[in-house]
């Protein structure tokens, strides 16, 4: 079995739009055509009552002294110059004269048409006659008194009639035909014309497909219509995945980059710590080295982890959160890791924002963590919440080395990390505040550090609070 190709949308809107239009031209054609069908059969009817009434009328003034219809030929002649033909009767329905040949077969008159004559019924009927049909009506001759005097036949062919109606059937259905075809064609152009933008989709994902290349963009239609906006949501998806495919070579890189050094390192030291004669402290040594780089690439993957899961449009759960207790459990914990350090919260507020609980303690930790490893020992580091105009206000003062003015803005960039940042404590990542400035601004927080006049850093952190 022979299984045809798929018609293609542009070929099925163009059929339907064409089918729909044929199905309106032939209902429109059809009622057209039995209106006009019956108007001509009425006003032809008409005018053979009009006639037959004519020619009675006529009849009725030719009457011989016994009282009997004695029509002339000329009269009849006359009568039938109209194009049909007359017959006259006597009140008992026989023929007294015929406007045809003899040879014309006699019209068919039956006591039914006599006597719905009588009535004025204008009784009309069809007739068959050597390949015509022929419309006949019967009417009556009065004489003054209002006897009947006889009877006048009128029949005249329907030929013209018919052939008017057959080339007003033959028009309507070739004009339809044409104006169908002349839709399709239509339909064709406007379907292709319609559809381009989505062949310009079409081809835009199969160039991304073979060239991996996300930058290609559909050209919007000028017409803001459906198809223009399934166009701008292609162009707004090629967006999302050039923005996701550009985070994960991003973190790729940035992996492969931080992920160089510490793993060098431990190598190195690991090649060392086999090699003989070496005692144990410089063994042991060695290998706590090797535990401190390897802590490091740990921070590393999570924090780069933490960033591509950002980047990567990671959506987060938001609820009630008590902010004043999660920043005191927040200080509670960085405590106990940073004993060198006086870690306190000076003062809280009660004040429930909507945001996830996780992220915040993540964001909080990060702030925290940095104040504290900048700070050197016997420093303070000091958490206070407060609410200010519907907004919760988290400030950490730290009285550790403070920021550099030219550093101020790439702080919450990745992978930077400010000179005095550098001199401290080599072994950083440089991740910790962009992870930082993703959880703020996805909670529509803001983030800002500040040098503090008696020396150190204030981070400030101010989050919308959650309306009663």
């Amino acid at each position: 079995m022979i299984r045809l190709p798929p018609l293609t949308i542009r070929l099925r809107l163009a059929l339907l739009y064409a089918a729909l239009l044929a199905a309106a031209l032939a209902a429109f054609g059809g009622g057209m055509y039995v209106v006009l069908s019956r108007e001509l059969q009425m006003s032809f009817d008409d005018s053979l009552v009009a006639n037959a009434e004519h020619a009675a009328g006529a009849v009725s003034q030719d009457v011989d002294a016994a009282g009997n219809l004695s029509p002339t030929p000329r009269l009849v002649s006359q009568l039938a110059s109209t194009g049909g033909r007359i017959l006259v009767l006597d009140p008992a329905g026989r023929e007294i004269a015929d406007s045809a040949p003899a040879a014309e077969p006699a019209l068919p008159v039956t006591p039914d048409d006599l006597a719905a004559a009588d009535r004025h019924d204008h009784y009309i009927h069809e007739h068959p006659v050597q390949g015509d049909v022929l419309r006949v009506t019967v009417q009556a001759v009065l004489a003054p008194s209002g006897a009947t005097l006889g009877y006048v036949v009128w029949a005249d062919s329907t030929r013209p009639l018919r052939s008017l109606l057959d080339t007003v059937r033959v028009a309507l259905l070739l004009g339809g035909l044409a104006v169908t075809l002349l839709a399709l064609v239509a339909g064709l152009l406007l379907a292709r014309r319609a559809l381009t933008p989505v062949a310009d989709v079409t081809e835009t994902a199969r160039a991304i497909a073979l060239s991996g290349d996300f930058g290609a963009r559909v050209e919007r239609p000028e017409v803001p219509d459906e198809v223009g906006e399934l166009a701008a949501a292609f162009n707004e998806m090629l967006a999302a995945l050039e923005s996701s495919h550009h985070a994960l070579q991003r973190f790729l890189g940035d992996a492969s980059h931080q992920l160089r050094t510490p793993l060098t390192v431990i190598r190195a030291n690991l090649d060392l710590a086999t090699r003989p004669g070496l005692d144990a402290a410089e063994r042991a040594s060695i290998l706590d080295d090797a535990r401190d780089e390897a802590e490091r690439m740990g921070r590393l993957i999570a924090d780069l982890l933490s960033l591509a899961r950002a980047e990567s449009g990671a959506r987060l759960t938001f609820l009630p959160v008590e902010l004043d207790a999660l920043l005191v459990d927040c200080v509670r914990r960085q405590r106990q890791a940073a004993t060198h350090v006086r870690m306190s919260v000076a003062a809280v507020e009660p004040v429930v924002v909507e945001g996830d609980a996780d992220r915040l303690r993540e964001l909080f930790g990060i702030v925290l963590d940095n104040a504290a490893r900048y700070t050197p020992t016997g420093g303070s580091v000091t958490a206070r919440l407060a609410t200010l105009h519907e907004t919760a206000v988290v400030t950490v003062d730290d009285t550790g080395i403070g920021i550099d003015e030219e550093d101020a803005d790439h702080l919450f960039e990745r992978l930077f990390r400010g000179r005095r940042a550098r001199q401290v404590r080599p072994s950083g990542t440089g991740l910790g505040l962009a992870i930082a400035r993703w959880i703020a601004d996805a909670h529509g927080a803001t983030i800002t550090l500040s040098p503090r006049a008696e020396g150190g850093t204030r981070v400030e952190i101010v989050l919308p609070a959650r309306a009663d």
